[in-house]
């Protein structure tokens, strides 16, 4: 992590830990004297009403001796939305709160309804804040695959879940979008943990934040005359409709999904109909191994189709 990498990251820390009662902070800091490089390897605070809190180390959990009431975590989720919940009730709706410079903070609780559909959360059970990085050449070998392709071929990073996509598309985004190369990169970040005060003022990044996805790619598109769109966690039909009708005007789209195999992606109808479609030239997925050491795995359309086709065709023998 660079000097204005950790700058960044510790200011935002510190704004977390403001937000946190005193007794959560003393065994915060406790843990992190026993950990070298804590910053670095923090990717994620848990709190729970009535349960233990705790952090994620390099992919690992660590349990804290403290337990935090249902109230306490109320006082959090107000500090959080600036003293004004309802502001924040259309993400909260969506089961999150946007905090400081790119941290997300997943929100579960009891579940208010109309008709059967979600509008709100009533009492908070547990907070998830997830904590973002900066890691400079983290987007290494997306960035390769993508210029191999001469920066015309969209491009799909996929993983589990919390194993680094979007620690990879930021990075992506700040090399795409600097240097004599640079190219205008349109960032569309939903929930605020894309740039993350991440993206320098060096960077061509024109950032459209809290915009539904398929609203900001049509937007960007109509408006910002991007060389490339950057967005995070497509998955639904209407991320697809919005992400072909960019495919049309010739941009290509740098994204990411959840999935820990090729065939996991595949198996998800919106995804397929991207794949079908030709939107990605190549797709890299991310796997942490041994050691909290990443590997990446890269496969491009043609494989990936044929991959994809071999079942049916085997059946059909």
């Amino acid at each position: 992590m660079g000097q204005e990498a950790r700058e960044v990251f510790s200011a935002l820390l510190h704004s977390i830990l403001a937000v946190c009662p005193t007794k959560l902070c003393s065994e915060i800091r406790r843990v992190a004297e026993a950990y070298p490089r804590f910053e670095a390897r923090l990717s994620e605070l848990r709190v729970r009403a009535g349960r233990l809190a705790s952090l994620t180390l390099d992919g690992r959990n660590v349990p804290l001796q403290v337990c935090l009431s249902a109230e306490e975590l109320a006082g959090m989720v107000r500090t959080f939305c600036q003293g004004s919940v309802y502001a924040y009730s259309e993400s909260l709706r969506e089961g999150y709160i946007s905090f400081g410079g790119g941290c997300r903070v997943g929100v579960a609780g009891r579940a208010i309804t109309e008709d059967g559909v979600p509008v709100g959360v009533g009492e908070v059970t547990s907070l998830s804040i997830r904590i973002p990085h900066h890691v400079p050449g983290a987007g290494n070998t997306a960035v390769s695959v993508f210029r191999a392709m001469g920066c015309r071929h969209g491009l799909l990073v996929y993983s589990a879940p919390g194993v680094g996509k979007t620690t990879v598309l930021r990075d992506m985004a700040v090399q795409l979008s600097s240097g004599a190369s640079a190219r205008r990169v349109a960032v569309i970040d939903s929930r605020g943990e894309l740039d993350g005060d991440c993206i320098g003022r060096g960077c061509l990044a024109d950032v459209l934040l809290g915009y539904p996805k398929a609203e900001g790619i049509e937007i960007a598109t109509r408006t910002l005359s991007p060389e490339v769109v950057v967005c995070d966690e497509i998955g639904g039909y209407e991320d697809a409709e919005s992400v072909l009708a960019l495919q049309h005007c010739g941009v290509p789209l740098i994204a990411s999904a959840h999935a820990d195999t090729t065939a996991g992606l595949l198996a998800r109808s919106p995804i397929r109909l991207l794949v079908d479609s030709g939107v990605f030239g190549a797709f890299v997925g991310i796997f942490r191994g041994a050691g909290n050491r990443y590997t990446y795995r890269v496969d491009y359309h043609e494989s990936i189709i044929a991959a994809a086709d071999q079942p049916r065709l085997s059946a059909g023998g």
